[in-house]
């Protein structure tokens, strides 16, 4: 199937949220680099490449560790905020289904909450076992779909209520990879082994007072399927969101639940090992 609007929406759409990224997606994505790093396994000097680093937060954790960091974005805004907050990193324009390294190049590849963004999620993996050395670890986070995210499960509640979702663009499934089994499967055809997995309990902490306007700004896809509704559906979505999420405001902030699950592997065991 014909992905290329879809990557073309991604692409665009998180170069126009570049600026705002540390007020709306940064709320629940940085919530999930702790166990990402806890599952890479750095040590000092360790060569990383943040694939998909939008504006550099992986990268500069692996920074503080101690790591050699480089950071590649799809996203031209992506990458032009990621160098003006951290100018001591390489970060460069590109594309994480066709890494601009050579084979071994690589210690450890990161991508926190990514794959979904991209056209053929089983064609990173592959990029990401080229470019790493033997024994390299690959660890990806990924949102956990409706059925055990209640964020999620309220957003497409109403949506399957209401939109007419033939109105987006052609699109991967994104919650193939909040499955164990299937993300197991994948990454052992890519060529890893020693898969593990881990679910992190993200909270997201989104200011009032209309949940569905800070949402518009959170993410790319959601907004991309509302964007094509009729005025009068979008209004009948945004007073259900509103509704729905209004359990969740305490004080002047919705605190929702919104895990992430994240899967790490290797390239296989260091020869005299």
């Amino acid at each position: 199937m014909d992905y290329a609007a879809f990557r073309t929406g991604e692409r665009d759409g998180w170069s126009s949220r570049a600026g705002f990224y540390a007020d709306a997606t940064a709320r629940a994505t940085l919530q999930t680099i702790p166990k990402l790093l806890d599952h890479a396994q750095l040590f000092p000097g360790a060569r990383v490449l943040d694939a998909g680093c939008g504006p550099g937060y992986v990268a500069a954790c692996a920074k503080l560790l101690g790591a050699r960091v480089e950071g590649i974005d799809f996203s031209e805004g992506m990458v032009q905020q990621a160098k003006t907050q951290f100018p001591d990193i390489q970060f460069s324009l590109a594309d994480v289904e066709n890494l601009p390294a050579p084979d071994g190049s690589f210690d450890a590849v990161l991508s926190n909450i990514v794959l979904f963004h991209v056209t053929d999620p089983a064609r990173a993996m592959s990029e990401a076992r080229r470019v790493l050395v033997p024994g390299g670890r690959f660890v990806f986070s990924q949102w956990l779909g409706p059925d055990r995210s209640e964020c999620y499960r309220l957003l497409f509640d109403v949506l399957s209520r209401h939109a007419d979702m033939s109105r987006a663009d052609p699109a991967p499934n994104a919650y193939v990879l909040s499955d164990k089994a299937q993300v197991t499967e994948m990454m052992e055809q890519a060529g890893f082994t020693d898969i593990r997995a881990d679910v992190v309990q993200n909270v997201l902490h989104a200011p009032g007072p209309s949940f569905f306007d800070f949402f518009m700004r959170f993410g790319v896809r959601v907004p991309l399927i509302l964007e094509r509704q009729e005025p009068a559906i979008r209004t009948a979505i945004r007073q259900e969101i509103d509704d729905a999420t209004a359990p969740y405001l305490k004080g002047e902030t919705y605190k929702i639940p919104m895990p992430s699950i994240v899967f790490s592997a290797q390239t296989g065991a260091l020869s005299g090992v």
